[in-house]
């Protein structure tokens, strides 16, 4: 049992040895460099493009391999249930004054059948519709000294995201513009059925009322996310792509020192068009199947890493329909004790989204995701999603936390 004094010389030991305040500053340094040059990056566009070239180029310097793997996108489909609610609930309210009720019904469904499938469960339901574009994975391989017993892959995404515009202006009504217009949705669907078979004339009224009021709702939602403008991303997400790089380069130095891992294959990769719906970590599984179920796999995903004082793990991803490991998560936690880290663990609540790691727990692959903001439909970061995504408005403890975390648990269970 580790006292609190044992504690603290270890934590110390282990930042001298891999001298952290280092590490750090050149993960911001580097994550600056790539937003400086390349700007915001879209999945899909020019400059995403290059930032995924730039970081091959990187990952050559320090890895046994590396690789960037080109795959096609539809862009901007992710977000496009959205627009197809926004017009079927328009036309819905249209449908019902002609009492066309049962029309209204099915065009509301539709909205609620795209929204589970393309939003809940991210799958490319009305992709076809959206323009195809190429997006990039890049990933670095280091080998250790002996036999390949397991590997650990330590990840972040380097596209950004489109500006959320709900939460520039006036985000304390981010949930009730975006919980309260898919509530509208499914109350049309139930109401205009109802009224289809009862045919009573004052209820079918009021419910006429009460839905045309409810379309200055629903109309906001057409606003949501920005068509011009997208974030710098360093918190979301280039800062975790840097420390799965520097973990890298960590890693490859050791291993030119004489000191490198013994059995532990890592691969350090970032992923493209993580906005888009984990369409990169899905092209990465799909490809390298067979690499990633020969030899035992581990996913130490990181995402939003903004403070070191709200991190967690997810266990379950993808809207809570994705399980991920609670061994792994559990093995991460005791590193996490030993070197004096408060980490928290967290199920991913319906309707706040999904990260990488959900790829790879879908393919039974052990993965979690670190998570360092709150993480709920009524709160989350003020910086996520926005223009203010900048790396001075990221903590540098948390990146020093992710950095000393990570890499002594991957030594720990070589």
């Amino acid at each position: 049992m580790y006292t609190r004094l044992t504690t603290i010389i270890i934590n110390r030991v282990y930042k001298r040895k891999m001298n952290l305040e280092k590490l750090t500053n050149e993960v911001f340094k580097e994550t600056d460099e790539i937003i400086n040059e390349f700007g915001p990056r879209l999945a899909g566009t020019k400059s995403d493009e290059k930032a995924a070239l730039f970081l091959h180029d990187k990952a050559k310097k320090f890895s046994d391999k590396s690789h960037i793997e080109e795959f096609n996108i539809n862009k901007g489909a992710f977000f496009g249930w959205i627009n197809i609610l926004v017009i079927n609930f328009t036309a819905g309210v249209v449908l019902i004054w002609f009492n066309l009720y049962l029309y209204a019904a099915i065009l509301s469904l539709l909205s609620v059948i795209i929204l589970i499938v393309q939003f809940i469960f991210y799958l490319p339901m009305i992709d076809f519709l959206f323009p195809k574009r190429k997006a990039h994975n890049v990933h670095g391989i280091i080998e250790p000294k002996g036999e390949v017993k397991q590997q650990v892959i330590i990840s972040g995404h380097h596209d950004s995201a489109p500006v959320f515009n709900f939460f520039i202006h006036q985000p304390n009504l981010y949930n009730l513009r975006t919980t309260g217009s898919i509530g509208l949705v499914i109350l049309m669907f139930v109401t205009t059925l109802v009224a289809y078979f009862l045919k009573i004339e004052t209820f079918n009224f009021i419910l006429n009322i009460v839905l045309s009021a409810g379309l200055l709702l629903v109309l906001q939602m057409w606003f949501f996310v920005s068509k011009k403008h997208a974030t710098p991303g360093a918190g979301d997400n280039l800062i975790a792509t840097n420390v799965a790089f520097k973990i890298g380069e960590y890693f490859f130095n050791e291993k030119k020192n004489g000191n490198g891992l013994k059995n532990t294959r890592i691969i350090f990769a970032s992923f493209d068009a993580e906005e888009e719906g984990l369409r990169g970590a899905r092209a990465f599984v799909k490809k390298n199947k067979k690499m990633l179920t020969e030899t035992k796999t581990y996913v130490l995903n990181a995402d939003c890493l903004y403070d070191e004082k709200e991190l967690f793990f997810l266990t379950s991803d993808l809207n809570d329909t994705v399980k991920l490991d609670d061994k792994l998560i559990s093995s991460l936690l005791k590193t996490a004790d030993k070197l004096n880290l408060k980490i928290k663990t967290q199920k991913q609540a319906l309707l706040t989204g999904g990260t990488d790691a959900a790829e790879f727990g879908k393919a039974g692959i052990s993965a979690t995701t670190l998570i360092g903001m709150p993480w709920t439909n009524s709160n989350r970061s003020p910086l996520y999603h926005t223009p203010n995504d900048v790396t001075s408005n990221v903590n540098k403890q948390v990146v020093t936390d992710t950095l000393n975390l990570y890499i002594t648990f991957i030594k720990d269970n070589d």
